[in-house]
């Protein structure tokens, strides 16, 4: 499956990078939640050396509240996989040459997973109390944190498709497509280099 996946390549700004991929996931119920904000709010929380990514003239904070199944390092077995709920804040940004991601949270009820993440990417991951439940098409998701490292927060939402899948043309705006891209780079938190993330 994963190479499968990693041959369909027409749709990246960048080639695939020549390093071998580390972890892999699937990602189910997803919603995209995008607020305009203007630049100069939240430029002091991103670092020196990444530049806030704008489209239509504003900076935008995404909420992206999903689960995730099938979630392992690249030689574990298919059946060792895990699977939780998560959520992000985001905003986006680039580099040179590059789009990224730079997260200013992500909540997930694995203990496990909010731990290496955090020793290993580096990445704000905060432990919580997550559940999703489906009935009849739509997805009723609940977000406590609970962890001791940050001040409480709360998310509830309910969400179902409305209509026919839209997919952006490749040749449509850059700004659009930076935005709408499904891989993107991923800059660490503490050091601001990009690494590559594919979702």
């Amino acid at each position: 499956m994963e190479r499968k996946l990693l041959n369909q390549t027409s749709h990246r700004p960048w080639p695939l990078p020549s390093r071998p991929w580390v972890t892999t996931m699937r990602w189910h119920d997803l919603l995209f939640l995008h607020w305009p904000v203007r630049p100069e709010i939240i430029r002091p929380l991103i670092p020196q050396g990444l530049e806030l990514d704008t489209f239509d003239g504003a900076a935008w904070i995404g909420v992206i509240p999903f689960r995730m199944t099938g979630v392992r390092p690249r030689y574990l077995p298919p059946f060792a996989g895990l699977a939780f709920p998560e959520m992000n804040v985001r905003t986006y940004v680039w580099t040179p040459g590059r789009s990224g991601v730079w997260f200013f949270s992500l909540d997930a009820t694995n203990r496990l997973a909010v731990r290496a993440a955090r020793a290993w990417y580096g990445l704000p991951y905060y432990n919580a109390r997550i559940t999703v439940q489906l009935e009849r098409g739509t997805v009723h998701y609940r977000s406590i944190r609970v962890d001791k490292r940050s001040a409480g927060a709360e998310f509830h939402a309910s969400y179902k498709p409305t209509g026919e899948v839209y997919r952006a043309a490749p040749a449509g705006p850059v700004g659009l497509r930076r935005h709408s891209s499904p891989a993107m780079a991923s800059p660490t938190r503490g050091s601001g280099i990009a690494s590559q993330h594919d979702d």
